[in-house]
């Protein structure tokens, strides 16, 4: 699912929400000119052409006209489609050296960022918002090579399917990318729709990119999500 597609999914939904709400509490304290904010929200996000689940905690304060400061801690269930071609290079090295391994893993991602949020004035109905952020991600690989055929470095054949990852550490075949921290920048932007006094459901769109250490992936990590959460203003 490319951008495009995902952009306009968003749009749509934010109309419908947007039309099906009432306008219940643009007068409250926590309506439009609220003083902060906590969100809770869950969705997906695609890194590299594969999906995977979102959760973020996010909370801002008001610290000028329609500006907020916002920070935010968050994870990304498993980016393994950026982990894949560095098991790809090594399935391919240990192939050449007549040891088969079929390469697997995870790659979750907690998260922290904080920033600016800008409220933009549109209607009472909703209220649409701006965000940029920078912040660090803990990147935790979790490789899993599992033996296909051919002779281990020790000459031992194991049952096909065992997994041999500490195997092939210990004899010096592979190196597992180590757990790391890396600079992310995060930009986005979403509505709030009022559904009673003080609370509003969020729809949400973000983009991230995580700078990861080389030994893990040769470029950026690059994420896009779509986001949906519930929020309380005051």
């Amino acid at each position: 699912m490319n951008e495009k597609v995902l952009i306009k999914m968003f749009s749509i939904g934010v109309t419908f929400v947007a039309l099906a709400a009432a306008p219940l509490f643009a007068q409250e304290s926590g309506g439009q000119n609220a003083n902060g904010y906590v969100s809770a929200f869950g969705g997906t996000a695609w890194a590299g052409g594969n999906s995977t689940g979102s959760v973020v905690f996010e909370g801002g304060a008001r610290i000028a006209p329609h500006v907020m400061v916002f920070t935010n801690v968050g994870r990304f269930a498993n980016l393994q489609a950026d982990l894949q071609p560095t098991l790809d290079a090594t399935t391919t090295a240990l192939s050449n050296q007549g040891l088969g391994i079929t390469a697997g893993g995870k790659l979750p991602a907690w998260y922290g960022v904080g920033g600016l949020r800008a409220e933009i004035p549109a209607s009472k109905h909703a209220y649409p918002y701006l965000l940029g952020g920078l912040g660090a991600a803990h990147l935790n690989p979790k490789p899993q090579l599992a033996f296909a055929s051919g002779n281990m470095p020790d000459g031992s054949i194991p049952d096909i399917g065992t997994d041999v990852t500490t195997a092939l550490v210990s004899a010096g075949n592979y190196a597992a990318p180590p757990a790391s921290t890396a600079f992310m920048f995060m930009l986005g932007g979403g509505v709030q729709v009022p559904l009673a006094p003080h609370w509003a459901v969020d729809l949400g769109y973000r983009y991230s990119r995580i700078a990861a250490d080389s030994m893990l992936s040769a470029t950026a990590l690059n994420t896009n999500a779509m986001t949906f959460g519930f929020g309380y203003r005051f």
